[in-house]
Protein backbone atom coordinates (compact mmCIF):
# COMPACT_ATOMS: atom_id res chain seq x y z
CA UNK A 1 0.00 0.00 0.00
CA UNK A 2 1.48 3.16 -0.66
CA UNK A 3 1.66 6.02 1.82
CA UNK A 4 -0.51 8.37 -0.38
CA UNK A 5 -3.18 5.62 -0.21
CA UNK A 6 -2.42 4.40 3.71
CA UNK A 7 -3.29 9.05 4.46
CA UNK A 8 -6.54 8.85 2.39
CA UNK A 9 -7.41 5.92 4.03
CA UNK A 10 -7.35 6.98 7.52
CA UNK A 11 -8.52 10.36 6.56
CA UNK A 12 -11.92 8.08 5.45
CA UNK A 13 -12.22 5.72 8.68
CA UNK A 14 -11.63 9.13 10.52
CA UNK A 15 -14.40 10.98 8.15
CA UNK A 16 -16.83 7.45 9.19
CA UNK A 17 -16.36 8.28 13.09
CA UNK A 18 -19.00 10.16 14.91
CA UNK A 19 -18.13 13.67 15.13
CA UNK A 20 -17.75 15.10 18.44
CA UNK A 21 -19.24 18.69 19.83
CA UNK A 22 -16.73 20.95 20.54
CA UNK A 23 -15.62 22.74 22.69
CA UNK A 24 -16.16 19.83 25.34
CA UNK A 25 -18.94 20.33 28.36
CA UNK A 26 -16.81 21.40 31.20
CA UNK A 27 -17.16 21.38 34.86
CA UNK A 28 -13.79 23.23 36.00
CA UNK A 29 -13.06 26.84 35.82
CA UNK A 30 -9.25 26.21 35.82
CA UNK A 31 -8.94 22.78 34.18
CA UNK A 32 -10.16 21.48 30.99
CA UNK A 33 -12.83 19.09 30.56
CA UNK A 34 -11.32 15.54 31.12
CA UNK A 35 -12.83 14.29 27.47
CA UNK A 36 -9.64 16.47 26.02
CA UNK A 37 -6.96 14.19 27.63
CA UNK A 38 -9.39 11.21 26.53
CA UNK A 39 -9.35 12.24 22.82
CA UNK A 40 -5.56 13.27 23.36
CA UNK A 41 -4.90 10.04 24.36
CA UNK A 42 -7.07 8.36 21.96
CA UNK A 43 -5.86 9.94 18.45
CA UNK A 44 -3.58 12.38 17.43
CA UNK A 45 -6.47 14.08 15.01
CA UNK A 46 -10.22 14.40 15.40
CA UNK A 47 -12.78 15.64 13.43
CA UNK A 48 -15.18 17.71 15.23
CA UNK A 49 -17.92 19.88 14.94
CA UNK A 50 -18.11 23.44 16.46
CA UNK A 51 -20.96 25.07 17.85
CA UNK A 52 -22.85 26.14 14.59
CA UNK A 53 -21.96 23.63 13.27
CA UNK A 54 -19.13 24.17 11.15
CA UNK A 55 -16.51 21.23 11.28
CA UNK A 56 -12.65 20.98 11.71
CA UNK A 57 -9.73 19.13 12.27
CA UNK A 58 -8.56 19.29 15.86
CA UNK A 59 -4.98 18.81 16.93
CA UNK A 60 -4.19 18.00 20.55
CA UNK A 61 -0.60 16.29 20.73
CA UNK A 62 2.44 19.00 22.12
CA UNK A 63 4.88 18.18 18.90
CA UNK A 64 1.76 17.83 16.44
CA UNK A 65 0.57 21.03 17.85
CA UNK A 66 3.61 22.68 17.02
CA UNK A 67 4.02 21.55 14.07
CA UNK A 68 0.55 22.75 12.54
CA UNK A 69 1.61 26.34 14.06
CA UNK A 70 5.13 26.17 11.73
CA UNK A 71 3.42 24.51 8.82
CA UNK A 72 3.68 27.00 5.84
CA UNK A 73 0.78 25.50 4.35
CA UNK A 74 -1.18 26.45 7.02
CA UNK A 75 -2.45 30.59 7.15
CA UNK A 76 -5.15 32.34 9.31
CA UNK A 77 -7.53 33.54 6.08
CA UNK A 78 -9.17 31.15 3.51
CA UNK A 79 -7.30 30.43 0.12
CA UNK A 80 -8.01 33.68 -1.87
CA UNK A 81 -9.80 35.81 0.51
CA UNK A 82 -8.07 38.98 1.37
CA UNK A 83 -10.16 41.39 3.76
CA UNK A 84 -9.53 45.03 3.57
CA UNK A 85 -9.27 47.48 6.35
CA UNK A 86 -11.15 50.46 6.70
CA UNK A 87 -12.15 53.11 8.81
CA UNK A 88 -15.21 51.20 10.24
CA UNK A 89 -14.09 47.80 9.92
CA UNK A 90 -10.44 48.42 11.45
CA UNK A 91 -10.62 43.92 12.34
CA UNK A 92 -9.63 43.16 8.82
CA UNK A 93 -6.45 44.85 9.59
CA UNK A 94 -5.10 42.53 12.91
CA UNK A 95 -2.17 41.20 11.95
CA UNK A 96 -3.04 38.27 13.75
CA UNK A 97 -5.52 37.77 11.08
CA UNK A 98 -2.83 38.24 8.16
CA UNK A 99 -0.66 35.68 6.37
CA UNK A 100 2.91 36.78 4.40
CA UNK A 101 4.48 38.70 3.18
CA UNK A 102 1.94 40.98 4.51
CA UNK A 103 2.07 39.69 8.24
CA UNK A 104 5.79 39.71 8.06
CA UNK A 105 5.81 43.49 7.07
CA UNK A 106 3.34 44.06 9.63
CA UNK A 107 5.42 42.31 12.46
CA UNK A 108 8.56 43.56 11.06
CA UNK A 109 7.80 46.83 11.50
CA UNK A 110 6.10 46.60 15.20
CA UNK A 111 8.90 44.51 16.35
CA UNK A 112 11.10 47.56 15.59
CA UNK A 113 9.39 49.54 18.36
CA UNK A 114 8.05 47.15 20.50
CA UNK A 115 11.79 47.24 22.22
CA UNK A 116 12.99 45.87 25.69
CA UNK A 117 13.45 49.77 26.87
CA UNK A 118 10.02 49.63 26.09
CA UNK A 119 9.18 46.53 28.03
CA UNK A 120 11.46 48.00 31.26
CA UNK A 121 9.45 51.14 30.89
CA UNK A 122 6.18 49.74 31.35
CA UNK A 123 7.32 47.50 34.16
CA UNK A 124 8.44 50.94 35.96
CA UNK A 125 4.32 51.80 35.55
CA UNK A 126 3.01 48.63 36.13
CA UNK A 127 4.47 48.26 39.35
CA UNK A 128 3.30 51.86 40.37
CA UNK A 129 -0.42 51.21 39.41
CA UNK A 130 -0.72 47.65 40.98
CA UNK A 131 0.80 49.42 44.16
CA UNK A 132 -1.99 52.11 43.87
CA UNK A 133 -5.02 49.27 43.12
CA UNK A 134 -3.80 47.48 46.36
CA UNK A 135 -3.96 50.37 47.98
CA UNK A 136 -7.40 50.89 47.59
CA UNK A 137 -7.66 47.72 48.01
CA UNK A 138 -6.68 47.77 51.54
CA UNK A 139 -8.56 51.14 52.00
CA UNK A 140 -11.74 49.29 51.62
CA UNK A 141 -11.18 46.26 53.37
CA UNK A 142 -13.70 43.44 53.77
CA UNK A 143 -14.57 41.30 51.08
CA UNK A 144 -13.09 42.79 47.24
CA UNK A 145 -12.92 41.44 43.90
CA UNK A 146 -9.52 41.47 42.45
CA UNK A 147 -11.48 41.11 39.38
CA UNK A 148 -12.80 44.68 39.51
CA UNK A 149 -10.10 46.31 41.64
CA UNK A 150 -7.37 44.88 40.58
CA UNK A 151 -7.19 42.33 37.47
CA UNK A 152 -8.97 44.28 34.71
CA UNK A 153 -7.60 47.97 35.69
CA UNK A 154 -4.14 46.87 35.50
CA UNK A 155 -3.78 45.97 32.24
CA UNK A 156 -6.33 48.30 30.86
CA UNK A 157 -3.79 50.95 32.19
CA UNK A 158 -0.64 49.43 30.75
CA UNK A 159 -2.44 49.32 27.11
CA UNK A 160 -2.71 52.59 27.36
CA UNK A 161 0.53 53.47 28.23
CA UNK A 162 1.59 51.44 25.55
CA UNK A 163 -0.72 53.20 23.03
CA UNK A 164 -0.05 56.65 24.37
CA UNK A 165 -3.53 56.96 25.39
CA UNK A 166 -4.16 60.79 26.73
CA UNK A 167 -4.78 60.54 31.05
CA UNK A 168 -8.50 62.57 30.05
CA UNK A 169 -9.29 60.08 27.42
CA UNK A 170 -8.94 56.74 29.67
CA UNK A 171 -12.09 56.77 30.93
CA UNK A 172 -14.33 56.70 28.17
CA UNK A 173 -11.57 54.58 26.30
CA UNK A 174 -11.76 51.56 29.26
CA UNK A 175 -15.67 51.91 29.08
CA UNK A 176 -15.98 50.87 25.49
CA UNK A 177 -13.19 48.73 25.97
CA UNK A 178 -15.13 46.65 28.53
CA UNK A 179 -18.18 46.63 26.78
CA UNK A 180 -16.60 45.34 23.54
CA UNK A 181 -13.74 42.77 25.21
CA UNK A 182 -16.33 41.69 28.03
CA UNK A 183 -19.83 41.95 26.64
CA UNK A 184 -21.06 44.23 29.24
CA UNK A 185 -23.24 46.42 27.00
CA UNK A 186 -24.00 47.56 23.82
CA UNK A 187 -21.40 45.77 21.46
CA UNK A 188 -22.05 47.58 18.30
CA UNK A 189 -22.61 51.09 19.57
CA UNK A 190 -19.35 50.57 21.81
CA UNK A 191 -17.31 49.11 18.56
CA UNK A 192 -17.62 52.18 16.80
CA UNK A 193 -16.90 54.22 19.17
CA UNK A 194 -13.68 52.70 19.77
CA UNK A 195 -12.86 52.39 16.33
CA UNK A 196 -13.05 56.19 15.82
CA UNK A 197 -11.73 57.02 18.67
CA UNK A 198 -8.28 55.07 18.03
CA UNK A 199 -8.71 56.56 14.08
CA UNK A 200 -8.25 59.86 15.59
CA UNK A 201 -5.92 58.73 18.34
CA UNK A 202 -3.67 57.91 15.25
CA UNK A 203 -4.05 60.72 13.13
CA UNK A 204 -2.99 63.01 16.26
CA UNK A 205 0.96 61.05 16.48
CA UNK A 206 3.49 61.10 16.52
CA UNK A 207 3.18 63.59 20.06
CA UNK A 208 4.94 61.64 22.23
CA UNK A 209 7.85 58.44 23.19
CA UNK A 210 4.40 55.56 23.19
CA UNK A 211 4.02 52.94 20.98
CA UNK A 212 1.58 54.54 18.43
CA UNK A 213 4.06 57.68 18.03
CA UNK A 214 6.98 55.51 17.16
CA UNK A 215 5.32 53.90 14.19
CA UNK A 216 4.13 57.08 13.10
CA UNK A 217 7.24 58.48 12.87
CA UNK A 218 8.52 55.33 10.77
CA UNK A 219 5.49 55.71 8.44
CA UNK A 220 7.44 57.20 6.04
CA UNK A 221 10.27 54.91 5.94
CA UNK A 222 10.49 51.28 3.47
CA UNK A 223 8.53 49.09 5.09
CA UNK A 224 6.67 51.52 7.47
CA UNK A 225 2.71 51.66 8.46
CA UNK A 226 0.42 53.84 6.83
CA UNK A 227 -1.97 55.45 9.56
CA UNK A 228 -4.76 52.91 8.59
CA UNK A 229 -2.57 50.25 9.27
CA UNK A 230 -1.06 51.58 12.87
CA UNK A 231 -4.90 51.99 13.67
CA UNK A 232 -5.72 48.36 12.78
CA UNK A 233 -2.45 47.61 15.02
CA UNK A 234 -3.48 49.50 18.11
CA UNK A 235 -7.02 47.81 17.88
CA UNK A 236 -5.38 44.60 17.56
CA UNK A 237 -2.96 44.91 20.86
CA UNK A 238 -6.51 46.14 22.77
CA UNK A 239 -7.65 43.11 22.05
CA UNK A 240 -4.91 40.43 22.51
CA UNK A 241 -3.53 42.58 25.83
CA UNK A 242 -6.54 43.94 27.70
CA UNK A 243 -8.94 40.97 28.82
CA UNK A 244 -6.47 37.94 28.20
CA UNK A 245 -4.00 39.39 30.76
CA UNK A 246 -7.08 40.49 33.29
CA UNK A 247 -7.87 36.66 32.51
CA UNK A 248 -4.27 35.32 33.19
CA UNK A 249 -4.15 37.17 36.52
CA UNK A 250 -7.25 35.68 38.05
CA UNK A 251 -7.09 32.32 36.59
CA UNK A 252 -3.23 32.35 37.72
CA UNK A 253 -4.42 33.78 41.54
CA UNK A 254 -7.23 30.98 41.71
CA UNK A 255 -4.66 28.34 40.86
CA UNK A 256 -2.22 29.43 42.98
CA UNK A 257 -5.51 29.45 46.03
CA UNK A 258 -5.96 25.70 45.15
CA UNK A 259 -1.98 25.04 45.28
CA UNK A 260 -1.22 25.93 49.07
CA UNK A 261 2.22 24.43 48.65
CA UNK A 262 2.77 26.39 45.88
CA UNK A 263 1.59 29.41 47.38
CA UNK A 264 3.59 28.92 50.50
CA UNK A 265 6.95 29.07 48.39
CA UNK A 266 5.97 32.46 46.19
CA UNK A 267 4.91 34.16 49.45
CA UNK A 268 8.22 32.81 51.66
CA UNK A 269 10.45 33.57 48.15
CA UNK A 270 11.20 29.86 47.83
CA UNK A 271 10.74 29.67 44.51
CA UNK A 272 11.04 32.38 42.12
CA UNK A 273 8.37 34.07 41.06
CA UNK A 274 9.55 33.90 37.11
CA UNK A 275 9.60 30.08 37.40
CA UNK A 276 6.11 30.17 38.89
CA UNK A 277 4.82 32.70 36.10
CA UNK A 278 5.70 30.50 33.12
CA UNK A 279 3.67 27.42 35.01
CA UNK A 280 0.55 29.43 35.48
CA UNK A 281 0.96 30.76 31.64
CA UNK A 282 1.59 26.58 30.52
CA UNK A 283 -1.99 25.76 32.92
CA UNK A 284 -3.72 28.97 31.60
CA UNK A 285 -6.85 27.05 30.06
CA UNK A 286 -8.74 28.41 26.55
CA UNK A 287 -11.57 27.29 25.38
CA UNK A 288 -11.53 26.68 21.69
CA UNK A 289 -7.72 26.79 20.18
CA UNK A 290 -6.07 28.46 17.99
CA UNK A 291 -7.68 27.68 13.98
CA UNK A 292 -5.73 27.78 10.85
CA UNK A 293 -6.84 27.24 7.22
CA UNK A 294 -5.48 24.65 4.95
CA UNK A 295 -4.03 26.95 2.11
CA UNK A 296 -3.49 23.81 -0.24
CA UNK A 297 -3.99 20.07 -0.04
CA UNK A 298 -1.50 18.89 3.36
CA UNK A 299 -0.72 15.98 5.34
CA UNK A 300 -0.49 15.97 9.15
CA UNK A 301 -1.00 13.52 11.80
CA UNK A 302 -1.30 11.20 9.21
CA UNK A 303 -4.22 12.81 7.78
CA UNK A 304 -5.14 14.16 4.27
CA UNK A 305 -6.29 17.77 5.05
CA UNK A 306 -7.78 19.87 2.39
CA UNK A 307 -7.12 22.87 0.90
CA UNK A 308 -9.97 25.11 2.44
CA UNK A 309 -10.41 23.19 5.60
CA UNK A 310 -10.19 24.34 9.33
CA UNK A 311 -7.37 22.93 11.94
CA UNK A 312 -7.59 24.08 15.75
CA UNK A 313 -4.80 23.59 17.35
CA UNK A 314 -5.49 22.87 21.16
CA UNK A 315 -2.76 24.60 23.00
CA UNK A 316 -4.16 23.90 26.84
CA UNK A 317 -4.02 20.05 25.17
CA UNK A 318 -0.36 20.49 24.45
CA UNK A 319 0.80 21.86 26.97
CA UNK A 320 -0.61 19.47 28.95
CA UNK A 321 0.82 16.53 27.40
CA UNK A 322 2.17 13.84 29.28
CA UNK A 323 4.03 12.70 26.29
CA UNK A 324 6.31 16.03 26.89
CA UNK A 325 5.92 17.09 30.59
CA UNK A 326 6.36 15.42 33.48
CA UNK A 327 3.24 15.58 36.20
CA UNK A 328 1.74 17.91 33.37
CA UNK A 329 -1.34 19.20 35.12
CA UNK A 330 0.62 20.18 38.26
CA UNK A 331 2.80 23.60 39.05
CA UNK A 332 6.11 22.36 39.10
CA UNK A 333 8.05 25.42 39.29
CA UNK A 334 11.81 23.96 39.59
CA UNK A 335 10.52 21.22 36.47
CA UNK A 336 12.55 22.04 33.21
CA UNK A 337 10.14 21.69 30.41
CA UNK A 338 9.79 21.90 27.12
CA UNK A 339 8.46 25.64 25.92
CA UNK A 340 5.21 25.76 26.11
CA UNK A 341 2.96 27.24 23.84
CA UNK A 342 0.76 29.50 25.79
CA UNK A 343 1.67 32.21 22.93
CA UNK A 344 1.24 30.16 19.97
CA UNK A 345 4.05 28.87 17.97
CA UNK A 346 5.82 30.05 14.38
CA UNK A 347 5.36 33.16 12.81
CA UNK A 348 2.00 34.32 14.57
CA UNK A 349 3.73 33.59 17.93
CA UNK A 350 2.21 36.60 19.99
CA UNK A 351 4.61 40.21 19.83
CA UNK A 352 3.60 41.00 23.26
CA UNK A 353 4.34 38.02 24.83
CA UNK A 354 7.07 39.59 27.32
CA UNK A 355 4.56 42.53 27.75
CA UNK A 356 1.99 39.64 29.31
CA UNK A 357 4.34 37.98 31.28
CA UNK A 358 5.81 40.99 32.83
CA UNK A 359 2.19 42.18 33.91
CA UNK A 360 1.29 38.47 35.56
CA UNK A 361 4.64 39.41 36.88
CA UNK A 362 3.90 42.62 38.39
CA UNK A 363 0.46 41.50 39.40
CA UNK A 364 1.48 38.58 41.44
CA UNK A 365 4.45 39.77 43.58
CA UNK A 366 3.00 43.00 44.13
CA UNK A 367 -0.47 41.57 45.75
CA UNK A 368 1.43 39.21 47.72
CA UNK A 369 4.27 41.33 48.95
CA UNK A 370 1.60 43.87 50.20
CA UNK A 371 -1.51 41.87 51.05
CA UNK A 372 0.49 38.42 52.69
CA UNK A 373 -2.61 36.80 53.65
CA UNK A 374 -4.63 37.14 50.32
CA UNK A 375 -7.19 34.02 50.08
CA UNK A 376 -10.38 33.26 48.80
CA UNK A 377 -13.22 34.72 50.36
CA UNK A 378 -15.46 31.17 50.00
CA UNK A 379 -15.33 28.11 48.62
CA UNK A 380 -13.99 27.52 45.18
CA UNK A 381 -17.22 26.09 43.66
CA UNK A 382 -19.05 29.51 44.44
CA UNK A 383 -17.05 31.58 42.25
CA UNK A 384 -19.13 32.32 38.99
CA UNK A 385 -17.68 32.01 35.53
CA UNK A 386 -18.67 31.30 32.53
CA UNK A 387 -17.50 29.45 28.99
CA UNK A 388 -17.27 31.61 25.58
CA UNK A 389 -15.90 31.89 22.60
CA UNK A 390 -11.93 31.24 22.81
CA UNK A 391 -12.10 32.42 27.17
CA UNK A 392 -13.25 30.83 30.17
CA UNK A 393 -13.78 33.89 32.28
CA UNK A 394 -14.34 34.24 35.89
CA UNK A 395 -17.20 37.08 36.39
CA UNK A 396 -15.82 37.86 39.83
CA UNK A 397 -12.99 36.87 42.13
CA UNK A 398 -13.61 37.62 45.69
CA UNK A 399 -10.98 37.49 47.92
CA UNK A 400 -9.76 38.94 51.70
CA UNK A 401 -7.19 38.71 53.68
Amino acid sequence: MTEAKEVTDVRQEQLAEPLTDYPFARDSIIDPAPALARLREAAPIRKVRMAGGAEAWLVTRYQDVREVLNHPAFGTQYPGVLPAADENNLAAGFMFLKDPPEHTRLRRSVSRAFTVRRIAELRERATEVADRLVTAMLAEGGVVDVQEAFAYPLPIAIVSELLGIPAADRTRFRGWADVVLRSTGDIGTAFGDLQRFVVELVAAKPDGGDLLSDLARQSHEPGGLSRLEISSMAMGLLMAGYVTTASAIAHGLLRLFENPPVLRAVRTGAVPIDDVVEELLRLQDEEVGIQRIAQSDVDICGIRIASGETVIASRVGANRDPAEFADADAIVPDARRSPHLAFGHGIHHCLGAALARMELTVALSTLFARIPGLRLAGPPHEVRWRAEGMDVSIERLPVTW
